[in-house]
């Protein structure tokens, strides 16, 4: 397979290819390393690739649905015995002790762990720019960032290196990469992939596993593949009514869309981004969908303060333990600045604030499940912004303090984390571009449960635009592995 014919394919194209013997995962792991090769050093997306994985792909297709397809992860613990350096110099040394269970799930599947993408440090500052490992840039302009903290993950998919990769979201993390890089990336409800082995969902509940991907169909997959409690979980949430394959493939009418661009943080919202999501309602309503401009209300700023408490809380928690792994100091020769001082506030705080922060988190939840009632689904914008120039929101400048790491975050979590925090599923889609022609991503919201509902619609909005080159017809970005190749 030539390489510019391997990064026009999502996986299913692939995994089909492979499932007729047109091609074999060995042919795509050797394209991976030489997409990786070709566009890495303009991006700094790819921290490593495991060869000893890329030398045992097998010859002809194995299990399905994906039938061995090489992908990337995150570089948080997802496989045992894999690096887990979460973007920190704390952290250099550690692996993982145990395979993530819906990452289990994924290999049995057909899905191989080739390598790992940059972070964020750990995942918390607004950008994929670290000490230890530099920064992430963006396939569209490499002089722009892709926000983060899954921030390589989503630019090893757009520039071609994988057809989708492993993320995870607390805030945003999957959905604002996705948006900086045009891409789809899904943040599915609570509970739906499991924290296993260690909780429902990491950090406290806000976080989740998934993928970045190129197509609405790719993210159905993954989603069947590897949702599900594991034995254990101290709650399930209910499974869907059928496959989501299916269910993508269903073609609604008439839900009640709210339009929301009310910027909840004060905020403001870029004039293309707003430009773009009206688009996107426009487009909802010409397939029979009914529109009406609407916004939960809520207490933003008692949010945003709970938030500083339970990330912080988390931090106080996680980073002494890995310290205590590592044998490194908590200080500023193994954290930077943005993650340090995250740390020092959450060590400042009692458990009476944790709970305090929960009953907000809890109030929230309520009232935007009442919202929700009236409405099947919510659209915004995914990131109030365009992607910025790196260095921006430099997370390690002299004098950050919590407050200041969560100004640089509203930009782009003002419409995001709000649905960490309640539990929604959201995804944001590539509805739109700048006069620069930079990618704008759009958020759809369900209610709590109703994947279904997102992917439908998704899908419905991907079969308009689907037709011209690239994702969604946008082409392709400047850095990529099949125009280098052709090239």
């Amino acid at each position: 397979m030539r390489l510019d014919e391997y990064a026009a394919h999502d996986a299913t194209g692939l995994a089909r290819l492979l499932a007729s013997g047109d091609i074999a995962p060995n042919e795509l792991g050797r394209c991976l390393v030489e997409a990786t090769a070709r566009v890495n050093p303009a991006l700094n997306a790819v921290l490593e690739l495991y060869h000893d994985a890329l030398e045992a792909l097998p010859g002809a297709a194995g299990p399905g649905p994906f039938h061995c397809i090489p992908t990337l992860t995150k570089d948080f613990p997802i496989e045992a015995g894999r690096p887990a350096g979460f973007g920190s110099r704390l952290a250099r040394g550690f692996r993982a002790r145990a395979d993530a269970i819906y990452w289990k799930r994924a290999r049995v599947g057909g899905v191989v762990n080739a390598g790992r993408t940059t972070s964020s440090e750990f995942g918390i500052p607004a950008a994929t720019e670290t000490l230890l490992h530099g920064a992430t840039r963006n396939p569209w302009d490499p002089s722009r960032g892709v926000s983060g903290s899954s921030g390589g993950a989503a630019a090893a998919v757009a520039a071609g290196i994988v057809p989708f990769a492993q993320g995870g979201d607390g805030g945003g993390s999957i959905r604002n990469p996705a948006s900086f890089c045009g891409l789809i990336g899904l943040k599915p409800s609570r509970g739906r992939i499991t924290g296993s082995p260690n909780a429902n969902a990491p950090l406290l509940g806000l976080a989740t596993g998934f993928f970045i991907t190129r197509s609405v169909r790719d993210t159905a997959a993954l989603l069947d593949l590897c949702h599900g409690p594991d034995a254990g979980d101290g709650y399930e949430i209910a499974p869907p009514e059928d496959s989501y394959g299916r269910a993508m493939n269903t073609r609604p009418k008439g839900l009640r869309v709210a339009l929301c661009t009310q910027s909840w943080s004060g905020v403001p919202i870029d004039a293309e981004v707003r430009a773009a999501t009206v688009a996107a309602a426009a487009r909802l309503e010409a397939l029979g969908h009914i529109v009406r401009e609407a916004s939960p209300e809520f207490d933003y700023e008692a949010f945003l303060e709970a938030q500083k408490v339970i990330w912080a809380a988390d931090a106080a928690a996680s980073l002494p333990a890995m310290a205590s792994l590592t044998g490194l100091p908590m200080d500023e020769s193994s954290l930077g600045a943005s993650v340090l001082a995250m740390y020092s506030h959450g060590a400042t705080l009692g458990a009476a604030r944790l709970i305090d922060a929960l009953a907000v988190y809890d109030r929230v939840t309520r009232q935007l499940g009442r919202f929700m009632a009236g409405y099947d689904l919510l659209l915004t914008p995914t990131s109030t912004i365009l992607p910025e120039p790196v260095g921006t929101f430099d997370p390690d400048r002299e004098g950050i303090d919590h407050d200041d790491v969560f100004d640089d975050l509203a930009p782009k979590e003002t419409f995001t984390a709000l649905f960490n925090g309640t539990g929604q599923p959201a995804i944001s889609l590539p509805l739109g571009r700048s006069a620069s022609g930079l990618p704008i991503g759009v958020q759809l919201v369900a209610r709590f449960g109703r994947e279904d509902v997102l992917l439908a619609v998704a899908r419905q909005l991907e079969e308009e635009l689907e037709d011209g080159e690239g994702v969604w017809g946008q082409g392709r970005p400047p850095v990529h592995a099949g125009l280098l190749a052709e090239g």
